[in-house]
């Protein structure tokens, strides 16, 4: 299992940087961070953010998750397949719907479309981007999300108390991968996920992290200053 933290976005990206490092220093696995274009939230641009983190950590960098309705996919193709090159074998994507009928209309979308441009745009940025790494997509309520992850065989991203479409998920996809958003680190233990990502806003917060994981995950231990990178 792959552990590591989140941000939605809502701090200055000179603290989310910090967020970054900080979860490196503690032995996380993965930082990924939320797209978001409303206040109070700054992360608008991910992938920058991604790159300034890619040049102060080796930590695995991921987004939680990428707006894949309101942005053009030739775009996206273009910006992450450049952040690969600049963090080649540490990047993934989260796609997702997004959820405010305001910020879809800032892009001249509309939010009663989401899932049909959900899918098209997937099969756009497929088809520009047959070198992509691997692909999670967000999947908080519709079934035809899970579908679309198994028929392609990558990963379903869930919060962990938003799991009702999981099983229709693995039991159609030949590999199945599951990631977890959770708030706390029992609650997405308990889904036995491929991933997971805690939500934190403070280094505080990630230091209390360290010690729930080496609490509930012993074996993650690696070395005498109790960083949480292990075998698993």
């Amino acid at each position: 299992m792959q552990l590591g933290v989140f941000t939605a976005g809502d701090l200055a990206p000179a603290e989310i940087v910090g967020l970054a490092v900080a979860a490196e220093e503690a032995g996380f696995d993965v930082f990924a961070v939320g797209e978001h274009h409303n206040p109070p939230y700054t992360s608008s641009s991910p992938t920058t953010l991604l790159a300034f983190i890619a040049a102060r950590t080796t930590l695995r960098l991921s987004t939680a998750t990428t707006l894949i309705t309101t942005n053009d996919p030739a775009r996206l193709a273009a910006e992450y397949a450049t952040l690969c090159l600049l963090a080649p074998d540490r990047v993934d994507l989260v796609l997702g719907r997004g959820n405010t009928a305001k910020v879809f209309g800032w892009f001249g979308k509309e939010i009663e479309y989401s899932l049909p441009l959900t899918i098209e745009h997937y099969e756009t940025l497929r088809s520009l981007w047959p070198t992509r790494p691997y692909v999670w997509h967000a999947c908080t309520r519709s079934p035809e999300i899970a579908d679309l992850a198994a028929e392609h065989d990558d990963g379903l991203f869930v919060f962990a108390d938003q799991t009702e479409h999981v099983a229709r998920y693995r039991d159609q996809a030949a590999n199945p991968r599951l990631g977890v958003l959770a708030d706390h680190l029992d609650d997405g233990l308990a889904l036995d996920p491929d991933r997971l990502l805690i939500k934190v806003s403070s280094q505080e917060q990630i230091e209390k992290l360290l010690s729930d994981t080496c609490s509930a995950l012993p074996s993650r231990r690696s070395s005498p200053d109790s960083t949480v990178r292990g075998t698993s």
